[in-house]
């Protein structure tokens, strides 16, 4: 990536999760601190639980809503609201069947890409 401004970015399919959509902005080449991405979970999708052992994932919510897991717990979560996933603790994504996507931006620091 390597730029001041991403202007388009090409959006494509999480490598293991269907469903889940990925936008990379800016990552390890750019600094040794953070990377970012825009993250879309369709509607009747998820990101199962998972842990990040080198990495805190903090996450903005743009438009959509869906449940976020952390503590052990399902949260519902919406437009204007954000979440962390500190180094080590499960957390998970999942969206309604019947709703709209889950748009939004996740950080991790330090970078895992």
């Amino acid at each position: 990536m390597s730029a001041k401004i991403v202007r388009d970015s090409e959006v494509g399919p999480h490598p293991r999760h269907p469903g889940v959509f990925l936008r990379h902005y800016f990552g390890r080449e750019d600094n040794n601190r953070l990377n970012n991405l825009e993250l879309r979970i369709d509607p009747g999708f998820g990101i199962p639980p998972h842990i990040h052992d080198q990495a805190t994932e903090f996450f903005y919510i743009i438009s959509g809503t869906g449940e976020f897991l952390i503590d052990g717990e399902w949260h519902e979560v919406e437009p204007g609201q954000a979440c962390k996933a500190p180094t080590g603790e499960e957390h998970g994504f999942r969206v309604a069947a019947a709703g709209e996507p889950l748009l939004m931006l996740s950080t991790f620091s330090p970078p895992v890409r």
